[in-house]
């Protein structure tokens, strides 16, 4: 034997499917151009001279990244992506928390938040960086992944 459907049973489901789109923000479906945020690649940034910069800038100017960190050696360079990164997304996004700052890039590499990472740096270090982070499970944006020898 079956359970008929009440008229109450009918009713309770058409509002609650009726309420859903209420609830859920279009942004968080892909809705209105607006991409959702378990799409966005979250990246960090180790080594913002130069060349970085202008990827850096590029990245935190793309809707389907969120840079959630940067690492350099040098303070000025550290800082200074650290304030392009905040100062774009505390005028875009109101729930943004911050860049974080490392200068360490083993830190910035054990964050399991971050999906990828670009890799700046001067060529000496591409390849030891760039390995490193493969073995975190991070995908690699590196321009001329040079090093020393083929191992």
């Amino acid at each position: 034997m079956t359970n008929p459907i009440t008229r109450r049973d009918l009713l309770a489901s058409a509002a609650a499917l009726t309420a859903a789109p209420m609830i859920v923000k279009a942004s968080t479906l892909g809705r209105q151009g607006a991409t959702p945020p378990s799409s966005r690649l979250t990246l960090g940034v180790i080594g913002v001279g130069i060349q970085a910069k202008g990827h850096l800038n590029a990245f935190v100017h793309n809707g389907d990244v969120k840079v959630l960190a940067v690492c350099d050696v040098d303070t000025t360079r550290r800082l200074n992506a650290k304030k392009i990164v905040e100062d774009w997304y505390s005028e875009t996004d109101k729930t943004y928390k911050g860049c974080d700052a490392y200068i360490d890039f083993r830190e910035l590499l054990a964050r399991k938040d971050i999906d990828a990472v670009l890799v700046g740096t001067p060529d000496h270090w591409h390849a030891a960086i760039s390995t490193e982070a493969v073995k975190h499970g991070k995908d690699v944006y590196c321009e001329k992944p040079l090093t020393l020898t083929i191992a």
